[in-house]
């Protein structure tokens, strides 16, 4: 049996936020495709295992380690990026059998399309690879910190009710739009059988998942962001490298 103090599992984990890998988010917060192919294929060389949901749950509850080099993939669908997730994303997480969670914003996921736009039958066709799994990122996307409670109670409980109808099976992780969590954001998540919340920034000095992590549904994320002046180095890091940021959030 291996103890929890054990120096080669993982006490810390990174969750990894992106977008599509031609995402510009704004001046400084930016990715590319090249960008974003090196950073799997860093995460592939260095040993990186990539949890899946019940894996991410169950270290966050305190009943599961894996190794050290772990780390959590999250991808926020919610632009017309269907090209984008099947040509690039998609394809390159299975070349290198890595698990990902797609958090999907349900207004943007159509029934059927000619165009870019991401439809259920996709979502499902991704299901089958075995690596992704579906989240939620809610319905129209608002501020759950500055919207009404009716506002939020609303789009947490009809995004699930959506998801769930369309693949057919329960989901449990719910994405903040915007990354901005409301006061008390457990008491919102749970009334709906959430049981993980991913954000962003909700803790400034550590971004990194704990085991057993007190705060479990306004959990921090790492941005793998940067712009062309300054790559490799990470926006709002101190001038880290996308690897040494993974490093860093793992010890």
């Amino acid at each position: 049996m291996t103890l929890p103090g054990d120096p080669n599992l993982a006490r810390r984990i990174p969750a990894i936020e992106y977008h599509d890998t031609e995402y510009k988010g704004g001046q400084t917060v930016q990715m590319t495709t090249p960008w974003f192919l090196a950073q799997m294929e860093w995460l592939n060389d260095n040993g990186y295992y990539t949890l899946n949901n019940e894996e991410m749950l169950r270290f966050v509850q305190g009943e599961y380690q894996p190794p050290k080099r772990s780390c959590f993939l999250r991808f926020d669908v919610g632009m017309p990026i269907y090209r984008n997730l099947q040509e690039v994303i998609v394809p390159t997480l299975v070349r290198y059998g890595f698990r990902a969670t797609f958090f999907v914003l349900t207004s943007a996921i159509k029934e059927s399309s000619n165009t870019n736009d991401v439809c259920w039958s996709h979502l499902r066709e991704w299901e089958q690879t075995g690596l992704i799994e579906i989240g939620s990122h809610g319905v129209y996307h608002p501020d759950y910190r500055t919207a009404s409670t009716a506002t939020r109670v609303w789009d947490a409980r009809e995004s699930k009710r959506i998801i769930e109808s369309q693949l057919g099976h329960p989901i449990r992780f719910f994405a903040f739009p915007f990354d901005s969590v409301p006061n008390n954001p457990g008491a919102l998540l749970k009334l709906f059988g959430y049981q993980l919340g991913f954000a962003g920034n909700s803790r400034i000095k550590d971004r990194s998942i704990l085991f057993k992590d007190p705060n479990p549904y306004s959990l921090p994320c790492y941005y793998p962001y940067s712009y062309r002046k300054i790559y490799p180095q990470i926006t709002g890091t101190a001038r880290l490298t996308f690897g040494q940021m993974i490093e860093a959030a793992i010890r």
